[in-house]
C-alpha cells in the first residue's frame, strides 16, 4: 500500500485502539493467584482505616454449601433448607496512608461463575459491566443510595470512599440449583482513576483497598433473610488499587460436597 497522509492517519489510529484495547482490562488472572486470594493465612494488600472485623485482614470462607446448615453457628436468624439465588458483591475502602485528594476508584465487569456438581463445568450466572453500589458509613451503617458513583467512558463507574464512609456494590441476584454448586466464583476488574482532570494527578499516593465477594439467598432477592442481612458465601483478599486494572476474585469450592481449591487448579474457573 503506498504511504500517504491518509494511509499514515489511518496506521496511527489503528495503532492507537490497539493500545486503548490493550489496556482496557486487566491482565488475565492466573489460577495461583485466585487461590492464593483465598489463603487465610495471606494477609490483606493494606488495612482499612480502624480495622474491627477478621475479614477485613484476610480472606475469609463463610458458608461452605448453599444450604441452611452450612451457615456459621453465629448466625442467629433462620435457616432456610437451601439457598436458591446468589448474588456477587465487592467493597472499597479507604485504606491506612491514603495521601490522595483527587482519586477515585473505577470498578467495572462483575462477574460471578458457578461449577456443576453434576458436569464439573463451569457456567456464568450473572455479568454487570456497571455494579450497583451503595455509601454506607462506617462501621456498618446504610447511608443512602447516593453514592457520589460516575460513569466512566472506558466502562463502569468510579467511586471515592472517604473514611468513615465506604462502598458496597454488587451484581444482579441470580437463581441457582443449589443442590449442583460445586463452586462459585466472581469476578470483578478495578483501578485508579484522576477526579478532577483539571487537578493534579495524585494516584501515585492513593491507598483504596478493593474486595469480591458474594452471598447466598434463600430465594430471588435480597430482603429474604430473617435477621435482614445474609451470612455471605465468603470474600477474597483486601487489593490495593492501582493506576493499571487489577482484578479482585473469590473463589469457594463447596466443601460439604468434597470440593477443594487444590481441586480448582485442575479445573480453573474462567479467567478474564
Amino acid at each position: 500500500m503506498r504511504t500517504t497522509p491518509r494511509n499514515k492517519l489511518i496506521k496511527k489510529l489503528m495503532l492507537s485502539a490497539a493500545v486503548m484495547l490493550s489496556a482496557a482490562t486487566a491482565q488475565a488472572m492466573t489460577i495461583d493467584e485466585v487461590i492464593n486470594n483465598m489463603s487465610p493465612q495471606v494477609a490483606s494488600e493494606a488495612q482499612v482505616i480502624d480495622p474491627r472485623y477478621e475479614w477485613q485482614k484476610h480472606p475469609m470462607v463463610i458458608m461452605t454449601a448453599p444450604r441452611g446448615d452450612a451457615i456459621p453457628n453465629w448466625w442467629t436468624g433462620n435457616r432456610p433448607e437451601w439457598t436458591n439465588t446468589v448474588i456477587s458483591w465487592f467493597q472499597i475502602f479507604e485504606a491506612q496512608g491514603n495521601g490522595a485528594t483527587n482519586t477515585r476508584v473505577q470498578v467495572k465487569n462483575i462477574q460471578v461463575h458457578t461449577l456443576s456438581e453434576t458436569t464439573r463445568t463451569w457456567s456464568q450466572v450473572d455479568a454487570r459491566e456497571a455494579p450497583n453500589v451503595d455509601l454506607w458509613q462506617y462501621p456498618f451503617s446504610l447511608a443512602g443510595s447516593n453514592s457520589g458513583k460516575r460513569s466512566e467512558a472506558s466502562g463502569g463507574i468510579s467511586l471515592k470512599p472517604v473514611y468513615p464512609y465506604f462502598h458496597h456494590g454488587y451484581g444482579n441476584a441470580q437463581g441457582i440449583a443449589a443442590a449442583d454448586v460445586r463452586a462459585v466464583y466472581v469476578t470483578m476488574d478495578f483501578r485508579l482513576a484522576v477526579d478532577n482532570p483539571g487537578q493534579p494527578d495524585d494516584r501515585a499516593s492513593a491507598r483504596y483497598v478493593v474486595n469480591a465477594g458474594a452471598d447466598y439467598h434463600p430465594g430471588k432477592g435480597q430482603g429474604n433473610w430473617s435477621l435482614g442481612y445474609a451470612p455471605g458465601v465468603g470474600q477474597g483478599r483486601m487489593l490495593l488499587a492501582s493506576s493499571e486494572w487489577r482484578t479482585a476474585t473469590m473463589l469457594v469450592p463447596t466443601s460439604r460436597n468434597g470440593s477443594t481449591l487444590e481441586e480448582m487448579r485442575g479445573n480453573p474457573p474462567p479467567m478474564q
